[in-house]
């Protein structure tokens, strides 16, 4: 879910682009960052511990407009090779707005390509979703090899209901396309949102915190913390008369090298509460 931070008057909404291993979505993110203007767009960063397997970076070009007097700025992501653990995926995936599946047009990539859907989909029932009601587009990458299976049949194999594009990280070919209807389906949901609550925001979750850039979405394990804004109100943003005072709600719990606690954030004589999530990724030793 896209987050509001009042204080920049920014809309933050995140990019995912899914796949299965060495289907291309690093090279893909990499061809994307090198061709935006370094104006509009933050550096390309990796994280996840010594692998540096997350690749992110954000952009934000003047031409997208605003919503409700807020510029938005995406963020995009991706996880690089073999991920072990699947909640790594799952964590990247929490809140996403749009997502750019990648699929692998080369002969021997049918089978890894059929599974990552499935993992997708998979993933987005796990959280009441389905990924026909986001902003969805398939790219074939590879495209450009001589065998390629072509984008058409590639999506009636797999049962796709969208467009599938023909892709290259090579030449570009599709992404720079892909990426662009993702973005302006974001936007036209966004702005949907804001006709549907009288020109307000208030399906959005707020962002209340002052903190840099990178992290305003949810973070996989490896990369620090993630939070559940969902208490958090718009249409009054928070006021505080003092500073504002932090406690424990109930017991910490640790599940799968995650621990999750609620907290409870008190200014005045309001009171919002989150779900802290750290991944508990222990450094590599020597020998």
């Amino acid at each position: 879910m896209a987050l509001l931070n009042s204080a920049k008057r920014e809309i933050n909404a995140k990019i995912v682009f899914f796949g299965a291993p060495c289907s291309g979505k690093s090279s893909l993110l990499r061809f994307i960052h090198g061709k935006l203007k370094q104006e509009f767009r933050g550096p390309l960063k990796t994280a996840g511990g010594s692998q540096k397997r997350l690749f992110f970076f954000d952009v934000m070009p003047p031409e997208l407009g605003e919503v409700n007097g807020n510029r938005v700025r995406f963020h995009l992501y991706t996880v690089h090779g073999e991920v072990a653990d699947p909640a790594t995926w799952k964590m990247v995936l929490k809140g996403a707005d749009g997502v750019i599946f990648v699929a692998d047009a080369s002969p021997d990539g049918f089978a890894a390509t059929r599974r990552s859907l499935e993992d997708l989909r998979e993933i987005f029932r796990g959280y009441g979703q389905d990924i026909s009601t986001l902003p969805f587009e398939m790219v074939c990458n590879k495209s450009d090899l001589p065998d390629a299976v072509s984008a058409d049949d590639l999506r009636c194999e797999l049962g796709v209901d969208a467009t599938a594009l023909p892709c290259s990280a090579v030449t570009g070919e599709g992404i720079l396309s892909a990426l662009s209807r993702v973005v302006k389906s974001v936007l036209r949901n966004l702005r949907d949102r804001q006709s549907s609550h009288c020109g307000g925001v208030e399906g959005l979750t707020e962002d209340v915190e002052e903190t840099r850039d990178d992290a305003v979405v949810a973070q996989p394990p490896g990369h620090g913390l993630a939070f559940d804004r969902s208490c958090v109100s718009l249409q009054e943003p928070v006021s505080p008369a003092g500073a504002p005072q932090l406690s424990l709600v109930g017991t910490p719990t640790v599940n799968g090298g995650v621990c999750r606690m609620t907290l409870a954030v008190r200014a005045g004589d309001r009171e919002s509460r989150y779900t802290l999530t750290v991944a508990l990724d222990p450094e590599p030793t020597d020998g």
